[in-house]
């Protein structure tokens, strides 16, 4: 059974803004796209290469569209949810309410599900300092806990509890799981989202334990690319404690990964994964098997997606299908 938690604090970071001037931009960095603009034009008025326009909005090609809306700073698209507010929002990405409005150009506090929202982000060259250790108190989640009933039996505040692990909406903590109570739990932060602006065919070793799984969230659409014939398709992240459990987004999907495997097994291939601006070596495993949320992709079940240090989610799991996993990884990173 699941412990029912959900998520909501981000990590610690430093959020670096590029003001922008000139052109339509607003003070807080969005620029809509008009007539006659181009990347080289938009990047120069605003101090700008179009290499870190680029990678500001994740784009894969010099293509822009009038209308569309370009981040002149570090950001990160996030799409409000129902329940959301500008408070949850901010406390999510560790930034404050008076960034995210002014950065979106809100007039005031209102927002709606749907909504998208560009976030600040740290630039990578202020990445924050990883923690090395659990702190002096932790906990292991029981079935039944709650966020507020945990801090209540602490004496700390929800709030906290959320900050030091790093919670997201809509995400929940298996039993089982050890979650730190009155200070950071260990993280390395050895990636940061924005670094690469496309796709790759090899990734970089993110330690799932570490980094990956404080990266890669519950209802997650990520692009995978296998790294021997290049093919790529989507996935929805299931969610996942050990590893990433995973899903074709659409039937198209699924008929590239079965075309892929020939037919489904369990034998996984080395693929790199693309998610905010991140490549992360992986490995995929071709068998789905057990919970399936998505109807209409064409496949009953669900994925194992393995990063580096990855484990299986039960003692059931052969030694040489982790082998077979950890080797994929390290294959995706350009490393055997």
């Amino acid at each position: 059974m699941k412990a029912m938690i959900k998520k909501i604090a981000g990590a610690v970071c430093t959020v670096v803004l590029v003001v922008s001037v000139g052109m339509n931009a607003f003070a807080a960095g969005i620029y809509t796209v008009k007539s006659g603009d181009s990347l080289w034009k938009i990047a120069t008025a605003n101090g700008l290469t179009v290499a870190e326009l680029k990678q500001y909005n994740a784009l894969t090609s010099d293509t822009i569209l009038v209308g569309q809306k370009l981040a002149l700073f570090p950001s990160q698209k996030y799409t409000v949810k129902s329940g959301d507010s500008l408070w949850l929002i901010a406390q999510k990405f560790d930034t404050t309410i008076n960034k995210i409005t002014s950065g979106n150009n809100l007039a005031g506090t209102t927002i709606y599900p749907g909504q998208i929202l560009y976030i600040p982000l740290p630039s990578i060259s202020s990445k924050p300092t990883a923690v090395t250790s659990w702190p002096s108190v932790t906990y292991t989640v029981k079935v039944g806990d709650t966020v507020s009933a945990v801090a209540k039996k602490f004496g700390t505040t929800t709030a906290n509890i959320m900050k030091y692990n790093y919670m997201d909406p809509d995400e929940w903590l298996d039993e089982g799981e050890k979650i730190a109570i009155n200070g950071y739990a260990p993280r390395n932060y050895a990636v940061m989202p924005g670094e690469s602006s496309a796709p790759a065919r090899v990734g970089k070793l993110v330690d799932w334990y570490l980094d990956g799984k404080y990266l890669l969230k519950r209802n997650d659409v990520f692009q995978i690319t296998d790294v021997q014939t290049g093919t790529q398709f989507k996935v929805k992240m299931l969610g996942g404690v050990n590893h990433s459990d995973v899903e074709p987004l659409t039937a198209t999907d699924t008929a590239a990964m079965k075309k892929l495997f020939s037919s489904w097994q369990w034998t996984p291939r080395p693929v790199v994964i693309f998610h905010e601006g991140i490549n992360f070596a992986a490995s995929l495993s071709g068998m789905p098997h057990s919970y399936d949320t998505i109807s209409t992709n064409n496949v009953t079940g669900h994925f194992d997606l393995y990063l580096y240090h990855s484990t299986a989610h039960n003692t059931s799991a052969s030694t040489a299908y982790e082998k077979q996993h950890a080797d994929c990884v390290q294959k995706a990173a350009g490393l055997k």
